[in-house]
């Protein structure tokens, strides 16, 4: 019994140091990309030795693509989440939109991970596999897009990959270029009310694109955040 609990013990500490060397990775790697990224620094931060990292990873780049794939998963395990639910297919997709902005308002440091991937050109995104982390949530989303041509509420012509895109292309850029565009366009973009008026705008973009046209004119139901 004594060498299970043992066992047990070291799994649930190997679980919580990986765990610990993620997040401090993904922290470091935000705030410095891959190039300016140390290895040193990460352990610092995860308060270990370095060689456990090397250990429980193999180097930085496996390191970073690891903490790539998992910050994607995050948003996929809450898009999943989402869209398992009993609801219908228009409420799914308000729901949806709403999710994408606050996920980005709550994960900065996935904001910069992506920024910083595409300014080395995907050169270590396209190395990854990340069909576990995305595919059910893909799935999940084509699914609901299905269900709305089936039920008649979605237009048959609707593409579900434009309309993936568009998800990402709408929401992104609030985030990502917060600071050029509040000040360009001489707008608050950090308040509450703020975001909440662009989710509204953007999910009747998108509900305009998905339905059809006796249903156009229905309203986000989530105009105060819900």
């Amino acid at each position: 019994m004594g060498g299970v609990g043992l066992t047990a013990a070291r799994i649930r500490d190997s679980v919580r140091t990986r765990k610990n060397i993620l997040h401090s990775a993904e922290l470091e790697f935000a705030e410095k990309g891959f190039y300016g990224a140390r290895v040193d620094r990460i352990a610092e931060r995860a308060d270990i030795n370095k060689r456990m990292i090397y250990e429980y990873f193999g180097g930085k780049e496996k390191l970073y693509r690891t903490v790539l794939v998992h910050v994607y998963g995050r948003l996929g395990e809450q898009e999943v989440g989402l869209l398992t639910q009993d609801m219908g297919c228009i409420e799914a997709m308000e729901k949806l939109i709403r999710l994408h902005f606050e996920f980005l308002q709550g994960n900065p440091t996935y904001v910069r991970l992506i920024l910083w991937e595409n300014l080395n050109q995907g050169k270590h995104f396209q190395k990854n596999d990340f069909r576990d982390a995305r595919d059910p949530s893909l799935i999940q989303i084509r699914k609901v897009i299905r269900k709305g041509k089936a039920e008649g509420v979605f237009r048959e012509s609707v593409e579900e990959d434009q309309f993936l895109l568009s998800l990402i292309t709408f929401s992104f850029p609030y985030f990502s270029n917060r600071y050029t565009l509040s000040k360009l366009l001489g707008m608050s973009m950090d308040k509450a009310e703020d975001l909440n008026k662009r989710v509204n705008h953007v999910t009747e973009i998108l509900l305009s694109y998905l339905c059809r046209e006796d249903y156009r004119k229905k309203k986000p139901s989530n105009k105060n955040g819900r």
